[in-house]
């Protein structure tokens, strides 16, 4: 039925309409940047990698940008792009 919706040359997409994705990720952005100096627990997958597949950073939340977070453990700085981040457990919540 609405397969075909973007197949159609007349259909034009409304101004307002609402990027999810963006949305969704200003809003854990701004969540991670209200929670910087305190512990994370970071558990993401590296499908390309044997070696790290499946790996958990813990530390602290050092920074956070549009797609990657910084967090410091025993002196070593961690940069972690968004795209391999599965979830983030922050105290007792999960983002």
């Amino acid at each position: 039925m609405n397969n075909n919706l973007y197949n159609n040359p007349n259909f034009m997409p409304n101004q307002n309409m609402i990027n999810y994705n963006s949305y969704q990720q200003n809003y854990v952005e701004d969540y991670l940047k209200r929670n910087i100096n305190h512990q994370i627990e970071a558990h993401v997958s590296f499908s390309d990698s044997i070696e790290w597949r499946d790996s958990v950073f813990t530390g602290i939340l050092e920074d956070v940008g549009k797609d990657y977070i910084v967090i410091l453990n025993n002196q070593k700085k961690y940069v972690i792009w968004s795209v391999y981040i599965n979830y983030i457990i922050l105290g007792n919540q999960q983002v």
